[in-house]
């Protein structure tokens, strides 16, 4: 829904391409929120409620991105959508990690690795790939490796190649703050 005005920045942040035109698609992204009927389809309004979450995370918006993400998260623990719960637990840790607030952040990873590895297997590799960022970010290099490592070799057995050279780009990062 945004991945064409997204990019990662050298810390491997998700920052706008466009800051301008993400601006103006995640205002789009709102109204149609804010204008759905009481009985539309409760799998929109979360959807809506993620992408704008993400989107504010990007503009450095970290407590609207908390508030959509919130929804988003409640929106489809209600549903039973355990996918969704790990997908936006992750972007909703995205928003304190981005903020500085690494425990808040780390108890949300946590979660949703657990969550994943027990329920959704085809996630374990983006729950990995968050949580080793965000312990590269606070420090713990070793614990980084392992957890990128594990997700490397998920994303090359899934043989997606734009996952894999995330991978190793967050491994590449790794090296560099741990002057290998």
């Amino acid at each position: 829904m945004l991945d064409d005005l997204i990019t990662q920045d050298a810390g491997l942040r998700m920052v706008p391409v466009d800051r301008d035109a993400l601006t103006v698609r995640v205002g789009r992204l709102r109204q149609e929120l804010a204008g759905l009927p009481e009985d539309a389809e409760p799998g929109r309004a979360r959807v809506l409620s993620r992408w704008t979450g993400v989107g504010y995370l990007c503009l450095g918006h970290h407590e609207e991105a908390r508030t959509y993400l919130r929804r988003s998260l409640a929106l489809a623990e209600a549903s039973g959508d355990t996918r969704a719960v790990v997908a936006t637990g992750i972007n909703l840790a995205d928003s304190y990690r981005y903020d500085g607030d690494g425990s808040a952040a780390e108890a949300l990873y946590r979660s949703a690795l657990d969550t994943a590895r027990d329920r959704v297997p085809e996630l374990v590799d983006f729950a990995l790939q968050h949580t080793g960022k965000h312990l590269m970010e606070h420090g713990d290099l070793t614990g980084a490796e392992a957890l990128l490592r594990e997700a490397l070799a998920l994303r090359i057995a899934k043989g997606d190649g734009e996952l894999i050279a995330s991978t190793r780009a967050a491994l590449a990062r790794l090296r560099r703050l741990s002057g290998q």
